[in-house]
């Protein structure tokens, strides 16, 4: 057996989660840049120059990523001076700024800090980027990446921001638990990828317990216990889960039905403009488990949307099954399905959206 080390990030949270930042950051140099997104930055900017003032802490500029994770966006910034100049990256905002300080990190071998301020999806905790061109289409995934030397959580900045990030994060995160359990499913695992499969539970239960209330206090902007273990199970459970259970190509227990679904209804034109990432996967777990041949537990899940507002069938989603008929081959074919313990037809995908087209 050859060595190896599994690596999780640490996390701070809480509302004054940036307080903490220069205890984290001295052993990685003193002068820090930022990255992020316009509303981010808006939303994350006073608070980092209050944490840096009276520490070691330099911040040496703000810099805004741009609009979509590219190369090319990462490349140029990657040339700037601040960037280079600077000892570490703050990577401020969503998954598609996060993910962008990613490749800088990686062009530029330095250490990155995440600092996520919606709760929509596990980019601050996973080691994974996902790519697009600059027109807005899915480009590519770069695996294995390092991690974040810290993630921190201000719950405050995720309270106000707004509802819709929070509602397509409880969709997509619960869909890893779904998607995880069926991929690993009658495998004999490595210790690191069964404590992965058994932890991605927590992706769904916590969210079972906590979400409907957590969108609730997100609306009154309320930096509540609820809010924060939503918060926790879509930022750093799901990113932990993502790490440990793909450690390799030929051993990736990430993907799924769900995620293979969304991507290939992004092959309708606009689709993938006009709706969210997370809000469309949590649909299609529904989709897994009428094609898994537990459709009583889908009847469970589909409650628990309706309390939320996700999507329980086609029309919520504006598909028709024709629609989904024309895209069914190409599901079959996504690397989300690489690793899955039986083989996924377009029958079975047509059968299973019939059953959800009512």
């Amino acid at each position: 057996m050859e060595n190896y080390t599994i690596y999780a990030p640490p996390y701070t949270v809480g509302p004054e989660a940036y307080g903490k930042i220069s205890e984290y950051t001295r052993l990685y140099g003193t002068r820090a840049v930022v990255i992020g997104g316009t509303r981010a930055m808006a939303a994350a900017k006073e608070k980092l120059i209050r944490a840096a003032a009276g520490t070691d802490l330099e911040i040496i500029d703000f810099i805004l990523f741009g609009r979509e994770c590219t190369f090319e966006t990462a490349g140029k910034l990657a040339t700037l001076p601040a960037v280079r100049e600077a000892d570490m990256i703050f990577a401020v905002g969503g998954g598609k700024a996060i993910d962008t300080c990613k490749l800088v990190s990686m062009e530029l071998k330095k250490p990155y800090f995440a600092f996520p301020t919606i709760a929509s999806n596990c980019a601050a905790a996973s080691s994974l980027s996902i790519v697009y061109h600059e027109d807005g289409s899915f480009c590519d995934f770069v695996h294995f990446l390092d991690s974040a030397r810290h993630v921190f959580i201000d719950t405050q900045i995720i309270a106000e921001a707004p509802r819709e990030y929070l509602w397509a994060g409880i969709g997509d995160t619960y869909a890893k638990y779904y998607e995880v359990s069926i991929s690993a499913r009658d495998e004999d695992l490595s210790h690191y990828i069964a404590l992965g499969v058994n932890m991605s539970r927590m992706c769904m239960e916590t969210l079972i317990r906590h979400g409907e209330q957590a969108l609730k206090d997100n609306i009154n902007k309320q930096p509540s216990c609820d809010l924060e273990q939503a918060a926790l199970a879509i930022i750093i459970t799901t990113g932990w889960v993502s790490m440990l259970v793909a450690r390799d190509h030929s051993m990736d227990y990430n993907g799924g039905v769900a995620h293979a679904f969304f991507y290939g209804l992004c092959n309708l034109p606009g689709f993938d403009e006009n709706h969210l990432h997370g809000v469309v996967v949590g649909f299609g777990v529904l989709l897994l488990l009428m094609m898994d041949g537990r459709e009583e537990e889908c009847r469970k899940l589909m409650e628990f949307n309706k309390k939320v507002g996700l999507p329980v069938r086609l029309s919520d989603i504006d598909v028709t099954l024709d629609q989904v008929a024309s895209c069914a081959e190409g599901m079959t074919k996504d690397e989300d399905l690489d690793h899955y313990p039986y083989r996924v037809t377009a029958q079975m995908i047509i059968d299973a959206a019939a059953k959800l087209d009512y």
